[in-house]
């Protein structure tokens, strides 16, 4: 095996019982989409299913039916809140005995089409407070909320929002802004729901950082995706909670990115490295060639300018990140070897390469940069 990544079940579970702490009066649903952040469905899966055995995970949340199916192959039994807006065609593809596919609907045409296609599965409708994207608000929350309470009849179980403009800003003016939108809906929808549905309506708002931030966003359930992974959403956050949370928790991320040396190059002075020659060596080199490049996930725009560890030593990637290998000086690290093992993302000896620190160096964020990790890549769970 040339690559491979490594799942902390200590770091994940970590995670689940932080929140658990902090928001105990609502159920917590570990979002998996998007192969579980890069971190792999059926690697995630094999630490969530005790975890929701145990009650302290209440259930899972996707994007799209496709990945909702997934996880019952994987033989996860629970509710699975598929978040995404799929095609109507797509619902052919749920069994008729599925009741537990819970549906995030905008509008009435999205609600006539699931019914049409699989009538009697459950669905919340999804209020647009300020993200616009997807949801509903103004006159058209108004003509959603009339035709639900025409059909008391229908399958509708949730209400829910997403945040725009949590984890990014120390002031939280715009969250409270939305959250006021939100509990607006949820006063008109909990009398509609009381006049002639069965059981409690389920309310929902807060993903990682809100539900760290606004405390008034632990609804009934709080959707956790990139903190599951151990990871903060923004250092905007991890600054913010000071003021929010005691005691802070503690997160560790659960993943680390690992490959093997395949070959050594020593090279004199004066030698250009990779596509369009875009280092030259000052000195005498020994460089050693990873089998990882942008099409496992290690983003070119890291060329000349990250690190991965080698013995504990840092060894500068030299040259462009090519499709399938990167170039890394490990002139000083003494007795390098082929095979040796190079960690990309994680923590060798004292020394760590994170996330969040090659997201700085692309430009981008740290869901970015553990989501875009090719799915075939090995995962391998450990404590």
């Amino acid at each position: 095996m040339n690559t491979w990544l490594e799942i902390s079940r200590s770091a994940v579970e970590q995670s689940v019982r932080n929140f658990n702490a902090m928001a105990p009066d609502s159920q917590f649903f570990a979002v998996v989409k998007s192969n579980a952040y890069g971190h792999g469905l059926s690697t995630m899966l094999e630490i969530l299913k005790p975890l929701h055995q145990s009650g302290e995970v209440g259930g899972l949340a996707v994007n799209a039916i496709f990945e909702a199916l997934e996880l019952r192959k994987l033989g996860y039994n629970g509710i699975v809140l598929v978040m995404g807006r799929n095609d109507d065609r797509d619902y052919r593809d749920i069994p008729e005995s599925e009741r537990d596919f819970h549906m995030v609907l905008s509008t009435v045409e999205d609600i006539q089409s699931l019914q049409s296609e699989r009538p009697g599965l459950p669905f919340h409708l999804k209020v647009d407070t300020g993200m616009s994207r997807l949801g509903v608000h103004d006159a058209y929350l108004d003509q959603v909320f009339e035709f639900l309470s025409q059909n008391p009849h229908l399958p509708w179980k949730g209400l829910m929002t997403h945040f725009a403009n949590v984890e990014d800003v120390m002031d939280q003016g715009y969250g409270r802004l939305q959250y006021s939108r939100f509990a607006a809906a949820m006063e008109r929808a909990r009398a509609i729901f009381a006049s002639g549905f069965s059981g409690s309506l389920i309310c929902h708002s807060a993903a990682s950082a809100p539900a760290m931030l606004l405390p008034e966003s632990r609804q009934d359930w709080i959707r956790v995706g990139i903190s599951l992974y151990g990871f903060w959403p923004s250092s905007s956050t991890r600054l913010s909670a000071r003021t929010v949370i005691s005691p802070m928790p503690e997160f560790r991320p659960a993943l680390s990115w690992k490959a093997r040396i395949a070959h050594l190059n020593h090279v004199g002075e004066g030698v250009d490295v990779g596509y369009g020659c875009t280092h030259r060596t000052t000195a005498p080199t020994s460089i050693a060639v990873i089998p990882v490049g942008y099409y496992e996930g290690y983003d070119r725009s890291l060329s000349n300018r990250s690190h991965v560890l080698i013995r504990g030593r840092r060894a500068p990637v030299l040259g462009r990140v090519c499709m399938n290998m990167i170039m890394v000086d490990v002139t000083s690290i003494r007795d390098c070897e082929v095979g040796d093992v190079a960690t990309l993302i994680g923590v060798d000896g004292a020394e760590a390469v994170t996330a969040d620190e090659l997201a700085d160096l692309a430009g981008t964020i740290n869901y970015e940069i553990v989501t875009r990790i090719e799915p075939q890549i090995p995962r391998i769970l450990v404590d």
